[in-house]
């Protein structure tokens, strides 16, 4: 659909037409001025001719060009101005001019001539009340709160304003000028003029702020600020040595204030797990002189910007990726600076696509060119410090990411502050003489730690009257400190156990020997936690902990509620009824769900308070309802997760957790129970569109547990997944004519428009469950021939699907075993889908992977996939038309509306080129002349396309067929 603002064009293009042919018959304008913006006296009447076709035509393209307008009534005028070309033109060009004379002057008098007839005086009255229609249809668009397009401006004003956008607009200006010019409409041609220059400057301002909103929405992603809140602030006094000239007593200055002020490069803080590395990066950047150091390192007049990313390995894909990476860079980044993202994001910028599609997913070779553009820019107004926390937390080669690092670092613009872990990768490429700075986070944190036990300690009443009492309990605290080694979480873990005996009544002696039985690492504490676990409790904690460790992302605790009773009472999610929870119920539920896993995890599990503010729409942003508060659990610390997920604990806990009377359970099936009893749970009554990202997290979430049921136990439980579809349709039923699952943004791309046929069993497809969709064709094989819109072949052979949970499986590959399980169900290769120009499923298929970079493993289930599809009678003869971009360069004038100026300059131009392609020639493209040829020497089987199972459903179904 086009963007109303295309309505500003076409309102321009009618107001240039009138103003333009009521001057040609006024006989006010003393010489002649041509469409281009020319004058001249010896004017002919060809001349005349051509500008009131240019303008007549002008207005016709911006008409056609809306189609799908917004506005009805401008479309009418429009109509009639073309009506009218017609008519001026049947008087001009028969008019009789006197030969040798002045054209223009001629002309005049031949008007007048024609005027005394009434045909002139009739269509100069008509041209004048279109002008006043006009004008008034103009005002009505910048005024009318029930215009489309006054809805668009305050649309773009607001999300601009509400994403912080660091960029002047002048559309308010430009919408009062517009109206204060119609308002004061006279006969002046200067008038019009500006009035036209005005509502194309408003066009293009509004196309330029709504492009920059869409790009840089389009790299935003929900979890980009997540680790950023989770991670502890700094406790007072503590980690201000970094920036002190001298370091900590014993130890050299750290060189960070120097780094900060004079260098560029990377700085690298490396520290054991637990040291508190990303608590000193949330230190760092949010310390109140560090701007100041970088402003010496910036420059006078430049201004110095500190970009945060925390890597996260517990948290989504998103979090722990370069992807991730990338996007929150170019987000941050480019949102203080606006201008940046035509130069950085070009080919986006220049797409015209329709403005109410989502932008197409980035690619990471898209994002890696953007960053390597943004790199060599010259950047006047800012240099950029980037604190990069948790390299050892990214998900991927390490050396990958040090690359990516590296080449940041050689720009001028940019320096890094990065953390990890001392692994060997990290060690050859920042340690000693290898960076810009360095430290060894735990060799400079005793004093640290030191005051962070005593602040705790002398907190304690119970501790501070003993101490009183005995000074052996300073002792006590040194040798607390020196068991330490660096290590943050370590102490914090020890010290509150340590308090929770001394309010037991222990005495120093008893605190004494529990000291002295406390392991020395993180992995041996943990173990030790383990094991204290009371036998008659080990099934439910190892349930527990492994359901954290197998989450997607952090679960509610609404998820730990129902699987507790689940336990109780197996079954329980399919039985429960649809019951939405208040936030009072969710407070209670808190309550309980965290003594309970207090109790059964001991100090391994924690649970957040986190806000969420799920809206789609800006509107939706301004809504109380859209803002409410859950719960969340995760570990204490990823180190926990690390360690819980080794092959030998592991096992323990698979061996706990299936004991006795729960050989049977699975993790990811309890996860599938969970969400049907989330699912049913949710404060969906009015409706599922204020809550759609919540809703399909956790939608997506729940399909991904079920993909690794059917994985790990070939096993599928129709009735949950039937049930989830019923339950988010009951929801649905409040605020949507179709089918829920037609809520998700489509994906950008050719031929993906489900046009509001898509269908539970069509996510299925999607979501790679093969087993559920075998099922549900095997119970009902009509299912396959009545889907409308896409087939469910098409859906398997092109999976495509945006999810606001960053998933492992939801990427673009094709899963074999489903396409053969719908080939050999009777789906047809050669069926036609009318929606995309009656392309069949086969054509689809091959102009999909025409356009694909891959690796050898995609194109090895490619060629599987083809294979049996030529065996079920794919045409191998099959023509194709494929659109594809040339570009072309030219030099030259070029021609623009009237009253803008004519610019002359080297173009580059995209048109599109219809290329003919065959089934063939896509093939050996794809695979090579051999694979090919594999494929060409297969002979196709004899069959009906599934007429035969057709019938047989049929007859199932309506028995009295048969």
């Amino acid at each position: 659909m086009l963007d109303p603002l295309t309505a500003l064009s076409l309102a321009s293009a009618i107001v240039q037409f009138l103003e333009f042919s009521i001057k040609i018959i006024s006989q006010t304008q003393e010489i002649y001025q041509s469409a281009s913006g020319t004058t001249q006296e010896n004017v002919t009447i060809g001349q005349i001719t051509q500008d009131v076709r240019d303008l007549s035509q002008n207005v016709t393209k911006n008409r056609n060009e809306q189609a799908q307008t917004y506005d009805i009534e401008l479309m009418r005028l429009a109509e009639s101005c073309e009506k009218e070309a017609d008519a001026l033109l049947l008087i001009v060009n028969g008019l009789k001019v006197p030969p040798g004379a002045s054209h223009w002057t001629s002309f005049k008098k031949a008007i007048k001539g024609a005027r005394q007839k009434g045909t002139v005086k009739r269509l100069d009255n008509s041209l004048n009340r279109l002008q006043k229609q006009v004008n008034s249809r103009i005002l009505s668009l910048m005024s009318n709160q029930q215009s489309t397009l006054y809805s668009r401006l305050n649309e773009i004003v607001q999300q601009h304003a509400n994403m912080q956008l660091h960029s002047q607009h002048q559309i308010e200006q430009l919408r009062s000028e517009i109206r204060w010019y119609v308002m004061r409409q006279t006969n002046e041609s200067r008038h019009s003029q500006v009035l036209v220059q005005k509502l194309h400057a408003l066009a293009d301002e509004g196309k330029r702020v709504a492009n920059e909103e869409r790009i840089l929405k389009s790299l935003k992603f929900d979890e980009w600020k997540r680790r950023f809140t989770n991670v502890k602030k700094a406790h007072p006094t503590t980690f201000e040595w970094m920036f002190e000239d001298s370091g900590p007593a014993f130890y050299p200055p750290t060189g960070f204030k120097n780094w900060l002020q004079s260098q560029n490069g990377i700085y690298w803080i490396c520290g054991k797990a637990g040291s508190g590395k990303s608590t000193l990066m949330k230190f760092l950047s949010d310390h109140a002189s560090i701007e100041s150091h970088l402003a010496h390192w910036a420059g006078t007049a430049v201004k110095p910007i500190m970009i945060p990313w925390y890597f996260w390995s517990a948290g989504s894909p998103m979090q722990r990726s370069q992807e991730g990476l990338f996007r929150s860079l170019l987000y941050q980044i480019m949102r203080r600076f606006p201008w940046l993202i035509p130069k950085v994001c070009s080919k986006r910028w220049d797409d015209d696509s329709s403005y109410d599609q989502q932008s197409d997913p980035w690619s990471l070779d898209e994002l890696s060119h953007a960053i390597d553009v943004l790199a060599q820019l010259n950047i006047p107004e800012a240099r950029f410090c980037l604190l990069i926390d948790g390299l050892d937390e990214y998900d991927g080669l390490p050396n990958n990411i040090v690359r990516v690092l590296k080449g940041l670092a050689k720009s001028a613009s940019f320096k890094l502050c990065v953390s990890s872990r001392p692994w060997n990768e990290f060690e050859d490429a920042f340690g000693e003489g290898r960076c810009d700075g360095s430290i060894l986070l735990e060799k400079f944190t005793r004093h640290d730690i030191e005051c962070f036990v005593k602040d705790i300690l002398e907190k304690d009443e119970i501790f501070t009257a003993k101490e009183q009492q005995d000074r052996r309990y300073g002792l006590f605290v040194t040798d607390v400190i020196d068991r330490a080694n660096g290590v943050f979480l370590w102490v914090e873990l020890v010290v509150n156990r340590l308090l929770k005996g001394l309010g037991e009544g222990n005495r120093l002696d008893d605190l004494q020997k529990k000291l002295e039985t406390m392991p020395p690492t993180l992995e041996e504490y943990f173990q030790k936690m383990i094991d204290k676990i009371d036998r008659a409790d080990e099934t439910e904690s190892a349930q527990n902990l492994l359901i954290t460790a197998h989450a997607v992302q952090p679960l509610s605790i609404t998820a730990y509620h129902f699987l507790e009773q689940e336990g109780k009472r197996p079954g329980l999610a399919k039985r429960a009824s649809v019951e939405p929870i208040s936030q009072a119920q969710l407070l209670t539920l808190y309550k309980n769900v965290r003594d309970r896993l207090n109790f059964l995890c001991k100090d391994l599990i924690e649970i957040k308070e986190v806000a969420i503010d799920d809206f789609n729409t800006l509107e939706d942003s301004f809504s109380p309802d859209n803002f409410y508060t859950d719960y969340h659990v995760g570990f204490l610390h990823r180190t926990v997760k690390d360690f819980l997920m080794t092959k030998d604990m592991h096992q323990l806990l698979l061996r706990r957790a299936t004991q006795d009377h729960t050989a049977g359970w699975n993790v990811y099936r309890s996860l599938c129970n969970a969400s049907l009893a989330t699912a049913k749970s949710l404060p969906l009554q009015k409706g599922i569109r204020q809550r759609l990202n919540v809703l399909f997290r956790l939608v997506d979430e729940f399909l991904f547990y079920a993909r690794e049921v059917e994985v790990e136990q070939k096993y599928t439980d129709t009735e949950l997944l039937d049930q989830l579809d019923q339950v988010i349709s009951s929801f649905a039923s409040a605020d949507m004519a179709y089918h829920w699952t037609n809520a998700r943004d489509p994906p950008r791309g050719t031929y993906f428009n489900e046009h509001n046929q898509n269908t539970f069993l069509g996510l299925a497809v999607q979501s790679h469950l093969n087993l559920y969709v075998e099922k549900k064709l095997e119970a009902n094989p009509t299912l396959l021939r009545a889907k409308r819109g896409r087939p469910y072949l098409d859906y398997a052979l092109r999976p495509n699907i945006k999810t606001p949970s960053s998933l492992p499986f939801l990427v673009e590959f094709i899963n074999f075993d489903l396409v053969r399980t719908l080939l050999n169900r009777g789906a047809d290769p050669n069926q036609k889908i009318p929606i995309y120009d009656n392309i069949s499923v086969w054509g689809n298929f091959l102009l999909y992977i025409n356009g694909i970079q891959s690796d050898s493993n995609t194109k090895d289930i490619w060629f599987q996939a083809a294979e049996v599809m030529i065996r079920k009678g794919a045409d191998r003869k099959l023509k194709l038309v494929e659109s594809m971009q040339k570009e072309t360069h030219a030099r030259g004038s070029k021609k623009t509306p009237r009253y803008k100026q004519i610019v002359s300059r080297a173009t580059t131009i995209e048109s599109d080129v219809l290329v003919e392609l065959s089934a063939s020639d896509i093939l050996n493209d794809i695979f090579g002349a051999n694979r090919a040829a594999e494929l060409e020497a297969i002979l196709p089987e004899t069959r009906n396309w599934g007429f035969g199972s057709f019938l047989s459903g049929i007859r199932t179904h309506l028995p009295s067929l048969s």
